[in-house]
This record gives structure tokens, C-alpha cells and sequence, in this order.
């Protein structure tokens, strides 16, 4: 990992996972200039390979800029280009910024040292992240943070990488009236009279490799001092209701989506026959009906969606733009992506599901994978051929060699 793993793990120890204070680590990145190529090499293969999925938004001072944005979503990165560089040549003014969620899933080497992060913020095993995390990028030149003084609805740990400094302002009580402060669905409450308030707060300046942790529902701005990039995490509290719900869709199988517009009585038709665990609904008489109770496909559901985060990290699995598009050249050493990179969910209906980096791969076969998915925990290398040898012996060489390739094209096992 490219930080200091030692003030990370004690930090970890100390703050995670409610993060309750603002928490400053000088120096805890040990090498930014790997981080911001890894940011760079992502946002390379988003725009050339798939930039409609690239989650970028720009903005200029005080807004959002939806032309501006698609210039950015248009304009390729050229080769070895950072993104810093990609900012000034694509951008109008000095003033204007951009940010990318879900940074993480274009690269994969920047996906391991998002994870490694993370993992030691779950480490101990007493609380997970069953929602998931965010890793996002913001690069910018000049000027304030484009929203002003706001707040986010869960902590921010903030990477800088440079090349310039930034300066941060905290506020750790709420020092704004409501004359001041404007209501708004995506930042909570903001103020753009900034500077008025800069003297009621903590300042921070922010060298290259240095961390900031800013706790969830706390005031604060950026300044940017010059071209930077930061790598943040959000990690997300539980969305109970969400990931219940989407568990709930799945157990029931698949079913027809409602018209555009549908009558209301079609929606309450839907929900009781989701809620009662009933058969396929009409237009899904070929779908073969669910097995088990209701009960029984949800939470089978969920243990399925916690092992595509575990898997992973705990951050958005990998873009298939990122993902190798050939199988390697025999011969070529292989080794997992990381430990645990695939698992094997408890046993439900006939079958098989196995969990790999974040992807899940039904199989009809019930053959037992058990020691593959302890084998995940090596470092020794092996070619995929080795892999389809270590496969359950009662699958067909050709059954054998279909999973290893699989294996192979979503990531969970890469070369050295």
C-alpha cells in the first residue's frame, strides 16, 4: 500500500466506524504520485472505453454545469495526460472543477488500494459496510469548494495527492443563522458567504500525502491553491430499506416490469405477490417458480449481496472496461486479486453460486468449492491451467477450464 500502514491501522483502531472528530494525519500518504497516476490511468480508460458510465459531474463557481460536464465525458484523456492537465485543457476558466464517483472500478490496482484501506476499517469484524463505499476523485485548480460551506450526511476521509496544496476549513459547531444558510437536497444546508466565516473555523493546509477526516453532518469548504487531485471515501451506513427491498425483487425471480404508468391496483398486485412468495405472475408463466419460502430466497439474497461487497472490498466492483478482455497466454503466472476474492454462498436450492470479485456465477452444477475459496488466501502464483486442475474433480476438463476463464475475465484472479 501506498501509506504509512501504521498510522492508518491506528487511526483505524481509534475512529472507525462512527468517525465522531475531525482528524488531521500529516505525511499518511506515503507516495500521492502513484495514487494521482492510478486516478489518471482510470479516468483514461473511462473516457476512451465507456465514458457514458463514467460518473462525473463538473462544476463551475456556484453551480453545476451540465455542458461542461459532457465536454469532459467527450474529451478522451491523451496518453501519460493527468488529470490535472486533462482539467486545464478541457475547462473554460481556472475556476471550474470536476468529481468522479465510483473511481475505483476503472483501474484495478487502484480498486486493491482502495480496498486495502478500507479493510483495515473493518478489520476487527465487529461491523461491516453492507451498503458499500464510495472512492471519488476531485480535481480542481482555483477557488472555493463550487457548493460553498456545506455538509454531507456521512464522514469524508479525504487523501490529498498534489501536486499543490489545499487549504480546508472545519466548523465543529454550527456557527450559522438561518438567514445565512440555503436548504439543498444534495449538500444539506450551505452558505456562500464564505470568507465571513472563515474565523470561527479550524484551518488545515493539505501537502501532498497528507489526511483529513471530516465526521458526517460537519460544516466545511476547500480552497484550492493551485492544480490537485484528492482520492476521498464516503463509506455508506446501512440502507436497510434498499438493500431489503432489492433482495426481496430478486428472491421472487424475474418477473415482467410494470408498464411506464401503470394502474395503482397493478403496483399492489405486484407487492402482494411479492410479499406472499407466490408463483411467477402472469407473462412470467415460463419462469420456473422460486424455491424455498420467502423468506429463506431473501436472505439468501442478501448473503448473496454482501459477499459480492466482501469480495470486493467493500467498494463498486470492477467496470468491465477495466477487465482484461483475452484469456492469458498459457503459461502465464496468475495470482488472486486479493484474499477472499471469491467465496461460496451457503447452499441454496440446487446448485451452485459462487461470488467473484463482486460478480456472481450460478452454476447448475452442486459440486463443493470449499477449497478453492480457501486457496484465495495464497500469494503463490499459478497459470490458469493450474487453476482448472484445482477445480472440483467430478466437473467435466471442459467445465473446468469455462470456470477458470471466468475467473480470470471478472478480475478475480490477475497476473503479478
Amino acid at each position: 500500500m501506498s501509506i504509512d500502514t501504521k498510522t492508518w491501522k491506528a487511526f483505524a483502531a481509534g475512529h472507525a466506524p462512527d468517525f465522531a472528530r475531525a482528524v488531521f494525519l500529516p505525511g499518511l500518504v506515503t507516495d500521492p504520485g502513484r495514487f494521482a497516476r492510478l486516478i489518471d490511468d482510470s479516468l483514461r480508460t473511462a473516457t476512451r472505453h465507456a465514458p457514458g458510465d463514467l460518473r462525473l459531474r463538473a462544476f463551475r463557481p456556484g453551480a453545476f454545469d451540465y455542458r461542461l460536464t459532457k465536454r469532459f465525458v467527450d474529451t478522451p484523456l491523451s496518453d501519460a495526460e493527468s488529470a490535472v492537465a486533462w482539467l486545464a485543457r478541457t475547462a473554460d476558466s481556472e475556476d471550474e472543477c470536476l468529481a468522479v464517483n465510483d473511481i475505483a472500478s476503472w483501474n484495478l490496482d487502484l480498486a486493491a488500494e482502495a480496498a486495502g484501506l478500507v479493510g483495515e476499517l473493518v478489520t476487527d469484524g465487529s461491523h461491516e459496510l453492507p451498503s458499500g463505499t464510495d472512492v471519488y476523485t476531485f480535481v480542481a485548480h482555483s477557488g472555493w469548494t463550487p457548493f460553498g460551506i456545506h455538509k454531507d450526511s456521512e464522514p469524508s476521509l479525504i487523501f490529498h495527492l498534489g501536486p499543490s496544496p489545499k487549504e480546508v476549513w472545519v466548523w465543529h459547531d454550527n456557527p450559522f443563522d438561518a438567514a445565512s444558510i440555503t436548504p439543498s437536497p444534495s449538500f444539506g444546508r450551505i452558505t456562500f458567504d464564505i470568507e465571513e466565516h472563515l474565523g470561527s473555523a479550524e484551518r488545515h493546509l493539505l501537502q501532498p500525502g497528507d489526511f483529513l477526516c471530516i465526521p458526517q453532518d460537519t460544516y466545511h469548504v476547500f480552497r484550492n491553491l493551485g492544480p490537485s487531485v484528492f482520492l476521498g471515501l464516503t463509506l455508506y451506513p446501512v440502507r436497510t430499506r434498499s438493500l431489503i427491498t432489492e433482495a426481496l425483487w430478486r428472491a421472487t425471480g424475474p418477473a415482467e416490469p410494470l408498464a411506464p404508468y401503470p394502474a395503482a391496483a397493478s403496483v399492489t398486485e405486484r407487492a402482494q405477490a411479492l410479499l406472499a412468495g407466490a408463483t411467477p405472475l402472469p407473462g412470467d408463466a415460463a419462469t420456473a417458480a422460486p424455491t424455498g419460502s420467502l423468506a429463506d430466497r431473501v436472505a439468501h439474497e442478501l448473503i448473496l449481496g454482501q459477499l459480492r461487497l466482501r469480495t470486493n472490498g467493500y467498494v463498486s466492483r470492477p467496470h468491465p472496461a477495466a477487465l482484461p478482455r483475452a484469456v492469458p497466454a498459457p503459461g502465464t503466472p496468475l495470482r488472486w486479486a486479493r484474499s477472499g476474492a471469491l467465496a461460496v454462498a451457503p447452499r441454496h436450492g440446487t446448485g451452485t453460486s459462487l461470488v467473484a470479485r463482486g460478480r456472481t456465477l450460478t452454476l447448475p452444477e452442486a459440486a463443493d468449492f470449499t477449497a478453492l475459496e480457501q486457496a484465495t488466501v495464497s500469494d503463490t502464483p499459478f497459470t490458469l491451467d493450474e487453476l482448472a486442475a484445482a477445480l472440483p474433480a467430478d466437473l467435466t476438463p471442459e467445465r473446468r477450464e469455462e470456470i477458470a476463464r471466468s475467473l480470470y475475465t471478472v478480475g478475480a484472479v490477475i497476473a503479478p
